[in-house]
């Protein structure tokens, strides 16, 4: 029996800020953001081999992890549909093979920082080259999307700017380097709990003029080397996440928390995707050591962790 094997590791990501602008036909609303690619990450092992057509989904340690609810075998079961399409479409035959993938969890759940939704890009970009990339960039991007909102993300990764769904990515020069801290309270933050609460009253006022202003201005410093982080710091107005003052009031000590990063160094600090995570921004990794080896000190109940944007 032929089997191929690919190891692979699936990064978290931060949101530098998120807002919500409005709401599409189907329900689903419409997003500006910035996400970052942070250097934490999930590991799996994906075996592909010529047994019974069956996606074998594997969780050690984690028995809260549902198989068939996992965002990894989802992305797995599009995929293959949408490649069995295709072939029917051109009059070919395709054996699916057995796909086992076996994931070990390393990125917090419920955290904001898009532990399932890389683990699922990391499928389809697997799948995608063990098939000879039959899907275009467009088509790959498609199925992501169908997958979850941020998985068009990470088949790009770096920085990027996210809008509509999540699905219309533009890359920028990459913010590479940044030292920063996550906290993780225990309590977790429900997604759609947030976006009920945010369709409850008026949105946030949106200037795209000045976001678009802004996005420009930060390309153009990160690629001449400028102090980017002072620059950020300045304009600390449009980094603004429509979802944190609801996160907020599902888990108040993401407040505390934020007050923590920047009274021990972070020049900014604010909560990632619907939280309940928050990240803290440093200029140097001694400061950002610093800061998390006082917090761990003084809360032991939160989860502490030093990164860096890749």
């Amino acid at each position: 029996m032929s089997s191929d094997v690919y190891e692979i590791t699936a990064n978290a990501k931060i949101n530098l800020f998120l807002r919500v602008t409005g709401r599409l036909p189907n329900g689903y609303h419409k997003l500006y953001t910035v996400m970052q690619e942070i250097d934490i990450h999930d590991d799996l092992t994906i075996e592909i081999t010529s047994g019974s057509p069956e996606i074998e989904m594997v969780c050690p340690g984690r028995d809260d992890i549902r198989p068939e609810k996992n965002l990894c075998f989802k992305a797995a079961d599009r995929f293959y549909s949408k490649l069995k399409k295709k072939y029917q479409a051109e009059d070919r035959m395709l054996d699916i093979p057995h796909t086992k993938i076996t994931l070990i969890k390393n990125i917090p759940s419920e955290s904001g920082m898009g532990g399932g939704s890389s683990d699922a890009a990391a499928v389809l970009m697997t799948l995608q080259e063990h098939f000879a990339s039959p899907f275009t960039e467009e088509e790959l991007a498609g199925i992501a999307v169908n997958v979850g909102a941020d998985v068009p993300f990470f088949l790009y990764g770096g920085t990027c700017l996210c809008e509509m769904v999540g699905e219309v990515i533009t890359p920028l020069a990459s913010m590479s380097g940044m030292p920063l801290v996550i906290v993780k309270p225990k309590g977790g933050v429900s997604t759609p709990e947030c976006f009920k609460m945010i369709d409850s009253g008026p949105l946030s006022s949106f200037d795209g003029g000045a976001y678009s202003e802004f996005i420009s201005e930060l390309d153009g410093k990160i690629r001449s080397g400028e102090d980017v982080l002072s620059f950020l710091s300045d304009k600390e107005d449009l980094l603004v996440n429509d979802l944190q003052s609801p996160g907020i009031k599902f888990v108040p000590q993401i407040e505390d928390i934020i007050g923590e990063l920047k009274s021990n160094g972070a020049s900014y600090a604010a909560m990632t995707g619907s939280g309940s995570a928050v990240f803290g921004l440093f200029a140097d990794e001694d400061s950002a050591s610093g800061c998390a080896e006082r917090i761990r000190e003084e809360n032991s109940d939160l989860l502490v962790i030093v990164s860096k944007t890749i």
